[in-house]
């Protein structure tokens, strides 16, 4: 990739399920990029787009972490970047965005169960872990929060 610096734009969910899928969810059928939430009025999804190719996707929601409710919180789900195009900061360059909407929002702390694989680029951000590494379908997973 070369030009100007990449941009997390928002884009429909429509937009995002596709690399969702390709990534997350290899051989998988279609109905599995739909994630909860994904269709909350305040969610917000984000592409980054390397001329037409979608590089990095990523999505938010309202949704407070399990273990403290009554916080006001956000969860990051579908976080995506495309074979290939990873290591060149696109995955960085929306999850800053992510957290930017929703601190915007009124957001106390983000949150996601992220895939252990994934563990330090969070932790790059900021993020913690909270609890031990559990398995969901299929993959180890931890959660992982900061404040906003």
């Amino acid at each position: 990739m070369t030009g100007a610096p990449p941009v997390a734009r928002t884009v429909d969910v429509s937009v995002v399920r596709p690399l969702r899928g390709e990534v997350l969810r290899a051989g998988r059928p279609t109905e599995a990029t739909a994630m909860p939430g994904d269709d909350h009025p305040r969610a917000r999804h984000l592409a980054v787009h390397a001329g037409d190719e979608l590089v990095s996707v990523g999505s938010v929601l309202p949704e407070p972490p399990p273990w403290a409710p009554e916080r006001r919180g956000w969860r990051i789900r579908g976080m995506a970047t495309r074979e290939g195009c990873r290591g060149r900061g696109l995955g960085e360059v929306v999850l800053g965005a992510l957290i930017d909407y929703a601190r915007s929002e009124g957001g106390e702390e983000i949150w996601c169960n992220a895939r252990v694989g994934a563990t330090r680029f969070y932790a790059r951000a900021g993020f913690v872990t909270h609890g031990e590494v559990f398995v969901s379908e299929g993959v180890e997973h931890v959660a992982m929060w900061r404040s906003l």
